[in-house]
């Protein structure tokens, strides 16, 4: 079709097996802008690959001297597409043998059918037959996604993805450089109010899923670090407010005093603390206090009422019902601060864009 002459695939490639080279010569049969493999620091006996990929005149082969991730890789391929601004966009894929030449199609026929800038991802069905780690990795992300940022994708860990290229100076500038980077980049869409489409691909899964580099402990860890650091500066706030807490209701005798001081002492900390080591914004700062004191004002004011309603309701003791109250508040607040508190501010280009 005509329409996928301004698109452009692109094949992060790290170690690939010789089934690289007939999914390359499958996709040469249709007429996309180009085709671009990135080689991110394979070994040397990868090298007859790579040459006899480099031997087609329609592909265009980028490499790294070492291994750089996967994330680094497609931001070196987003960056060469960026200097060919008559694309229209570019989608990328997988060089395991997950992703089959006519779902890659798919996508980049609905990535280029769209009425606006969209994320378009190729979707798989997560059956018995998956291999346990991906289940487990996509149904977790799913939920963490679902509950943090209210967005519903049914496949958070896809590599089958189509970009418009007016989105790209967005991607290359997030962070990280491994397979974080694209749960990253989901994040990202939400921050920049790019819509996120779904297009059904097949589900494959050679050997077990055994030529996958994505180590489900240790990348999982980085794809939800930014949490993590969350609730660690949510625990020692809550550490603070809990005792100071405390020590005011044990000489005052009033909930409301102790949620002022407590709250008082402790937030202005937090503000520091997620500022700089959660979410490190570096602009924007007065703004964003300003936004965290509104929401501090909001949660304060509903933990309020929720435990003081709990008390009535339930009698239970006022340490104890904060606590549940602080607990069952503490997706609102990350979501909040995560979405607009510490929201990255959006450039004048990328309004252009738009």
């Amino acid at each position: 079709a005509e329409q996928l002459e301004r698109i452009a695939i692109i094949i992060p490639a790290f170690n690939p097996a010789t089934s690289l080279l007939q999914l390359v010569d499958e996709l040469l049969q249709y007429r996309y802008a180009a085709l671009i493999i990135v080689d991110d620091g394979s070994r040397p006996d990868c090298e007859p690959i790579f040459k006899a990929i480099a031997n087609h005149d329609r592909v265009t082969l980028l490499r790294h001297a070492v291994n750089s991730g996967k994330g680094r890789a497609l931001k070196t391929a987003f960056n060469y597409c960026m200097l060919h601004p008559t694309l229209h966009g570019v989608v990328t894929a997988d060089a395991d043998g997950q992703h089959k030449a006519d779902d890659i199609a798919r996508v980049a026929m609905a990535l280029v059918q769209q009425s606006e800038p969209a994320l378009v991802l190729g979707v798989r069905e997560f059956s018995d037959n998956v291999p346990l780690r991906s289940k487990f990795g996509n149904e977790l992300t799913r939920l963490v996604f679902r509950a943090l940022y209210g967005l519903r994708v049914r496949d958070t860990q896809t590599g089958l993805r189509g970009l418009p290229l007016s989105t790209l100076g967005v991607w290359i500038n997030i962070a990280g450089e491994r397979y974080e980077f694209e749960s990253t980049m989901l994040i990202e869409a939400i921050n920049h109010h790019v819509p996120v489409h779904e297009v059904a691909i097949a589900t494959i899964y050679l050997d077990n899923n055994s030529s996958s580099h994505f180590d489900v402990l240790r990348d999982s860890m980085k794809i939800y670090f930014v949490l993590l650091r969350f609730l660690l500066s949510s625990l020692l706030t809550s550490g603070v407010d809990f005792l100071v807490f405390s020590l005011a209701l044990t000489l005052t005798g009033s909930v409301g005093a102790g949620m002022l001081w407590g709250r008082g002492i402790a937030q202005f900390v937090n503000f520091l603390v997620n500022q700089r080591l959660v979410f490190r914004q570096r602009k924007g700062g007065y703004a964003a206090f300003a936004r965290y004191l509104a929401l501090v004002a909001v949660l304060g004011t509903f933990s309020y009422l929720m435990i003081t309603e709990m008390q009535e309701r339930f009698g239970l003791n006022p340490l104890i019902a904060k606590l549940l109250a602080e607990s069952i508040l503490f997706v609102i607040s990350f979501s909040t601060q995560h979405n607009l508190v510490f929201a990255v501010p959006r450039q004048p280009n990328e309004e252009a864009q738009r």
